[in-house]
């Protein structure tokens, strides 16, 4: 497998035209102009091949990972010769070079080399998740972590008080605790996203619901949700961190 990397194209981006007119003033370049629209193209194209550069050493670093865990004497040719992962892989390339986000970059190169782990779930199923991890975010990813088991995750971050002091309430204040942890607070956005993992039938948070103490902190994620979490193979979930905002 070590001669697998050698396919990958070099990266070898060429001189940064952004360099050019990094000095300049906004209003002296001439933003409907052609200059504008050359130094626009050159930022795409090069963020594009650096992606594509990251994104294709993520594969083979997963394909070798698949290798080193199942024991499986993969060779080039089975990998280049899988119809599956070859329609898998320009799938998520092409969704990879659209994200900003390495974590999902990542999580959609482990995607593409499970179709040849011999030990994954059924193709549909492989395909549900694969759609999850291109139309979910990284916030979701961890309130889905958060809610798959609270109580050890607010205790894996020290933050046992905040459900531990009460003899009931609802499940707002656990969650606030652990996005104050890093900073943030529980906002619209995130708000839209737990709606958003009801609406899929993938949590239940019931953040506005009275429970008891042990209510607050009980899982909230459903079996498949739980299931999809074991299939990114992130670790335990409750050492996941929030993105940052």
């Amino acid at each position: 497998m070590t001669d697998l990397a050698d396919l990958i194209p070099p990266h070898d981006p060429a001189e940064d035209t952004l360099a050019t007119v990094g000095g300049m003033a906004l209003d002296a370049i001439p933003l409907l102009g052609p200059l504008a629209g050359r130094v626009l193209d050159h930022a795409l194209a090069t963020r594009e091949r650096e992606r594509r550069h990251e994104f294709d050493t993520a594969i083979v670093d997963e394909v070798q990972r698949l290798a080193e865990r199942t024991n499986a004497a993969l060779t080039v040719a089975d990998v280049v010769n899988s119809d599956e992962f070859l329609a898998t892989l320009a799938r998520t390339r092409r969704e990879a070079a659209e994200t900003a986000s390495a974590t999902k970059r990542q999580r959609l190169a482990r995607a593409a080399a499970s179709t040849l782990d011999p030990g994954a779930p059924e193709r549909a199923e492989r395909q549900h998740y694969l759609r999850l991890i291109i139309e979910l975010e990284d916030i979701h990813i961890w309130l889905l972590a958060y809610f798959h088991d609270p109580r050890a995750w607010l205790d894996a971050h020290d933050l046992s008080h905040a459900y531990g002091n009460n003899f009931g309430g609802s499940g707002t204040g656990p969650l606030e605790a652990a996005l104050e942890h890093f900073g943030m607070t529980l906002t619209q956005p995130i708000e839209g996203a737990l709606e958003e993992l009801e609406r899929r039938a993938l949590a239940s948070p019931q953040l506005r619901s009275f429970m008891t103490q042990g209510g607050m902190v009980q899982t909230r994620t459903t079996p498949g949700a739980n299931a999809f979490l074991q299939y990114l193979g992130e670790g335990d979930p409750a050492d996941a961190a929030p993105p940052v905002a």
